[in-house]
């Protein structure tokens, strides 16, 4: 597990240097909210996001290192097998047969990279992989209804907060990994096939 506090209390300090007199005076409530939003995206939204790993696998009739498998490969395609196998946490052999078995069940392909054919990569088959995102749908619409009872301001406030949020939880989860080395080359090989995409 991650720890927030120290990724949020570090990016804080070094974003704005030494927290002003207003801010050490802020009233108990705010310091019980943040206390909750960190609890939240640290723990509960790992928890639940595990237990939901585990109903969409059911559902799909996959197995629970397929799914995480499929979302890896959906978040950083295109991937290699090696860059897969890192990420995973999973041996060279074991993330092979993942991908046979992804690959049957016509949730990835095997392709060659937009810039090095050479390479093969894996990604997603946007159709089948369509019914993820429809068992996703009714959190979607529950997101949707809540949404629309804030203004657009607070809404832009919430997006740009959990935005770094997100990108403090990658960036030490990436740099964590063999120290960001194949991580990074992962995200680099991403932003450049995007690029070359668009």
């Amino acid at each position: 597990m991650l720890h927030w506090e120290n990724v949020m209390s570090s990016s804080s300090h070094s974003a704005h240097g030494p927290i002003p007199r207003e801010h050490e005076e802020r009233d108990e409530d705010s310091q019980e909210m943040l206390s909750n939003i960190v609890t939240m995206l640290g723990r509960r939204l790992t928890v639940y996001t595990s237990l939901y790993q585990t109903a969409l696998a059911e559902r799909l009739g996959l197995g629970m290192v397929d799914v995480k498998a499929l979302e890896l490969v959906i978040e950083f395609e295109p991937i290699t097998t090696g860059q897969l196998a890192c990420l995973a946490g999973i041996s060279s052999g074991g993330t092979t047969a993942v991908i046979d078995r992804l690959e049957a069940t016509g949730f990835v392909v095997r392709d060659k990279h937009p810039l090095d054919r050479r390479i093969v990569v894996i990604r997603p088959v946007a159709e089948k992989c369509a019914e993820i995102e429809r068992h996703m749908r009714a959190v979607a619409e529950d997101v949707a209804h809540i949404g629309a009872r804030y203004e657009r301001e607070q809404l832009s406030a919430v997006h740009g907060f959990l935005a770094q949020c997100v990108h403090a939880l990658k960036t030490e989860a990436l740099g964590m990994l063999g120290d960001g080395n194949t991580a990074q080359h992962v995200e680099n090989r991403r932003h450049m096939a995007a690029d070359k995409r668009s």
